[in-house]
């Protein structure tokens, strides 16, 4: 098992509490988005509007919106996001985030 059932249902309660969330996409994330021909900022500034489950193998997905998205939606793993080091769920999202990327490793 990828993710702990407990650890998950927990951070995405926390989320849902919190949305909507200001994150930053990976510049990996920025260029896969290029690539449908939507421009991110250039600061790669966006906000997290939904989280999902996805199962063991997806984990935690979100729903995404920023400016020049128009009406397409994006849902990208958890893991290509960035999260403020202000924001109070940072810890928690980076320690979901580590942990999933050391087990997919």
């Amino acid at each position: 098992m990828i993710d702990d059932p407990n650890v998950v249902s927990q951070l995405m309660k926390e989320m849902k509490t919190h949305l909507p969330i200001p994150a930053q996409v990976t510049p990996e994330l920025r260029q896969m988005i290029r690539k449908q021909k939507v421009l991110i900022p250039a600061s790669r500034q966006v906000q997290i509007d939904q989280v999902f489950y996805s199962g063991d193998e997806g984990g935690i997905v979100c729903g995404l919106a920023f400016p020049g998205a128009g009406d397409q939606a994006f849902v990208v793993s958890l893991t290509h996001l960035r999260i403020a080091n202000a924001h109070p769920l940072a810890t928690a999202i980076r320690d979901y985030q580590r942990a999933r990327v050391k087990k997919l490793s």
